[in-house]
C-alpha cells in the first residue's frame, strides 16, 4: 500500500496568506508615509530654528537681518543667495527632495517682520503636484513659533499634527492655535496692549 504524503500549501491558503499581507500593507503604508514626512518637517523646524538664533546674533551686530546665507555664521555649505535646499543641487534644488528655505528680503531693519519660510519641493518645484503632502512652514527671527501652512488635503493634515489641533485648516501655529502665529510685538507693542 503507497501512502500518498502531500505536505504544503494549497493555492487557496497561499492567496488568503496574500490578500491579509495585502491589507496590512494598504493600511500601514500611509502611516509610513506620514511618519517619513514629519521626520522631514522636523529637520526643517531644526534648521529654522538655527537660521533664526543666527538671524538675532547678525541683528545684534550690525541692527538689520542677512537677505543673504553668506551673511550668517551658520549658513549650510555651498548656500549663497537668499534661497538654500536641502536636497539636489543647493542653489536650484534639481533632482531633490526636500525644502526650499528662503530668508526674507522686505524690511530687514525690522526686528520684528524678518522670518524664514521653508518651502516642501520637489526638484526646486514647490508644491509640485508629485508630493503627496504640500505645505510650508515659516518662523520670524524674533520668535519661537512656527506656521504651518498646508496647501494640500494632506499637507493641511499634517500641520494640524504638526499645531496639536483637530481640524485640518490651511494655516496653523505651533502653540496650538488653528491660525498663522503672526509677527512678533516688540516690548512698546506689548505694553500698549495691555502686556498681552
Amino acid at each position: 500500500m503507497i501512502k500518498n504524503n502531500n505536505k504544503g500549501f494549497t493555492l487557496i491558503e497561499l492567496l488568503v496568506v496574500v490578500l491579509i499581507l495585502g491589507i496590512l500593507a494598504a493600511m500601514a503604508m500611509p502611516q509610513y508615509f506620514k511618519a517619513v514626512e514629519r521626520s522631514r518637517m522636523s529637520e526643517a523646524v531644526s534648521l529654522l530654528s538655527s537660521i533664526s538664533q543666527a538671524q538675532q546674533r547678525k541683528y545684534l551686530q550690525i541692527n538689520k537681518y542677512a537677505t543673504d546665507y553668506r551673511g550668517l555664521d551658520v549658513a549650510p555649505a555651498g548656500a549663497t543667495g537668499a534661497v538654500y535646499y536641502t536636497k539636489g543641487t543647493v542653489t536650484t534644488g534639481a533632482g531633490g527632495n526636500g525644502f526650499g528655505v528662503t530668508l526674507s528680503g522686505a524690511d530687514v531693519n525690522a526686528y520684528t517682520t524678518g522670518f524664514a519660510t521653508a518651502t516642501r519641493e520637489a526638484g526646486g518645484v514647490p508644491t509640485d503636484a508629485g508630493l503627496n503632502y504640500q505645505y510650508n512652514l515659516v518662523r520670524y527671527y524674533a520668535s519661537d513659533l512656527t506656521t504651518c501652512n498646508g496647501t494640500n488635503a494632506n499637507g493641511k493634515a499634517l500641520c494640524a499634527d504638526f499645531c496639536g489641533i483637530d481640524t485640518p485648516t490651511g494655516s496653523c501655529c505651533s502653540d496650538g492655535s488653528s491660525s498663522a502665529c503672526g509677527a512678533p510685538k516688540t516690548g512698546n507693542e506689548t505694553a500698549a496692549a495691555g502686556g498681552k
